[in-house]
């Protein structure tokens, strides 16, 4: 199979799963317990205006039925429906806080490779010393504790008591925001020629960030540990060494090259993780992004919110895995696309 073949096998095997998961939490979402009828109505709503708003909003229809207009609406229309928690389009949610919880992942994915990838170098190139032993109590710390509690212990020490940081949002209050052109905090602000706005952008951003990437910093630098640490006992850079070539050209050039491929395919696998645990973060540092919209969903039955909100984050993580597939695919020729 060539890869022209191997690209459009993958393409259809990701529809399959989309439609497969989108299927899964419409079903989940009308066999959960709770009346969103009543929510919308208010406390004080009579039995009739409650009947009424069901059947206008079709919750009184089959769910087989239900279940064709939610696809229909989706895949045709482009359309959810409206909010149950805010009482807007949940396309117009999505739009409004899909940024900042771009930005918040995607900054944690960069802290990660970033960080993790040059203390696993490290922790190969000194193994069983001082960093080795430092780098992998981090990892084991990193993926031990809890991320809540992780988020508030940043806050206590970065906010409270030292005062560098903002305890949460994602935007000084009293402070006039960039001119909108992405939805980007920090890109808006760069288009806008407006360093303030980058820094106390950056400064709100930086706890989130660093407390999300935890888990996936632990895991980058424990695999190029072990990617190093097995690709340097490779015959290949023995026989590099033994033929006078410098060190830093064994290891960026040979060495990084054949071990950095496992840590781009795990940090891909785990960018479902980080879109979950930013449920977590956008809580806890109250950031107005898709966590936190999906949480408001769950509490107040929201279905169109809970479906809208997997929509995006099932189709972010499969598009991140099909690049990392096509990328590990096409880089490494070891890689066969006839599997």
């Amino acid at each position: 199979m060539d890869f022209k073949s191997y690209l459009v096998r993958r393409l259809v095997a990701m529809v399959v799963t989309f439609w497969g998961i989108l299927t899964l939490v419409f079903g989940i979402s009308r066999v959960v317990p709770g009346n969103p009828a009543a929510v919308i109505a208010g406390a004080k709503a009579t039995e009739e205006q409650i009947r009424a708003i069901r059947e206008d909003y079709g919750l009184n229809d089959p769910l087989h039925e239900q279940y064709v207009d939610f696809m229909y609406d989706l895949l045709v229309n482009q359309e959810i429906g409206q909010s149950v928690a805010t009482q807007r389009p949940v396309v117009q949610e999505l739009v409004l806080r899909f940024p900042t919880t771009f930005e918040l992942t995607t900054g944690a994915v960069l802290f990660a490779l970033g960080v993790g990838i040059p203390l696993g170098i490290g922790s190969a190139i000194y193994k069983d010393e001082a960093l080795d032993h430092g780098s992998r109590f981090m990892a084991i710390s990193g993926v031990s504790v809890p991320q809540f509690w992780m988020a508030i212990l940043a806050q206590l020490l970065f906010y409270w008591h030292l005062g560098w940081l903002p305890s949460g949002g994602r935007f000084p209050d009293g402070m006039v925001r960039p001119a909108e052109v992405t939805g980007l905090m920090l890109v808006d602000s760069m288009l806008s020629l407006r360093p303030d706005a980058f820094l106390a952008s950056l400064e709100h951003l930086a706890l989130p960030v660093v407390v999300l990437s935890l888990g996936t910093l632990a895991q980058t630098t424990r695999i190029t540990r072990s990617s190093m640490i097995e690709t340097l006992n490779q015959d290949y850079i023995e026989w590099s060494r033994a033929h006078g070539f410098r060190t830093k050209v064994i290891m960026l050039k040979h060495a990084l090259r054949n071990a950095i491929m496992p840590v781009i395919t795990a940090v891909g696998l785990s960018y479902g993780l980080l879109l979950g645990g930013s449920v977590v973060i956008e809580i806890v540092f109250n950031i107005r992004g898709l966590g936190l919209f999906l949480y408001n969903a769950v509490l107040t039955t929201d279905f169109n919110g809970i479906l809208g909100v997997t929509v995006v984050f099932a189709m972010g993580y499969l598009i991140v895995n099909f690049l990392v597939d096509v990328v590990h695919t096409y880089v490494d020729p070891e890689v066969e696309v006839s599997g």
